[in-house]
């Protein structure tokens, strides 16, 4: 577990932000044009850029827990309302418990522990409020298990990406 928060304490210093297809960093989703002009940075950036979303945060979780040989899984939160809100975020399992790895979610970061997925799920649909903030409603979050993307995708080939992948109940 050491390693573990080792690794947490090296990318919870990442601010978040967004890199445009011509390379600038914007700090926030409602400046840019984000759906139009995001373009996934590369992973061996993130750390050098010192800016990401959760996506990217979640790609760069990936490679360690990969590398490290703990079971993990990547899942994307995406509320469906008006505004497509979404997060995705790490889950892993060491010694028969589950925890929520979050660098990204500001209100939320840390590695969480519970007995199960769905115990991180029911938290999380408590609680997505905090980060939706208007009009949230719990049956309107849904859960994916996604695979690590294949490309530098847009916005809208990651969501799309993401809901191919398998629903959580």
């Amino acid at each position: 577990m050491k390693e573990i928060e080792n690794f947490f304490n090296l990318i919870k210093k990442v601010k978040y932000g967004w890199h445009d297809k011509t390379g600038n960093v914007h700090k926030s989703l409602r400046n840019g044009n984000f759906k139009r002009n995001y373009k996934m940075q590369k992973i061996s950036d993130i750390l050098l850029s010192n800016y990401a979303i959760c996506w990217e945060m979640c790609e760069l979780e990936r490679k360690f827990f990969r590398k490290n040989k703990i079971n993990h899984k990547t899942i994307f939160a995406l509320l469906k309302n008006s505004r497509g809100e979404c997060h995705t975020f790490t889950v892993f399992e060491l010694n028969n418990k589950w925890y929520w790895f979050e660098a990204s979610w500001e209100n939320q970061k840390g590695i969480h522990r519970y007995n199960s997925i769905e115990e991180i799920l029911d938290f999380y649909r408590n609680n997505f409020d905090d980060f939706a903030k208007k009009g949230y409603k719990k049956e309107g979050l849904v859960f994916y298990e996604y695979k690590k993307p294949l490309f530098r995708y847009s916005c809208n080939m990651f969501y799309i990406h993401c809901s191919l992948g398998k629903k959580i109940k």
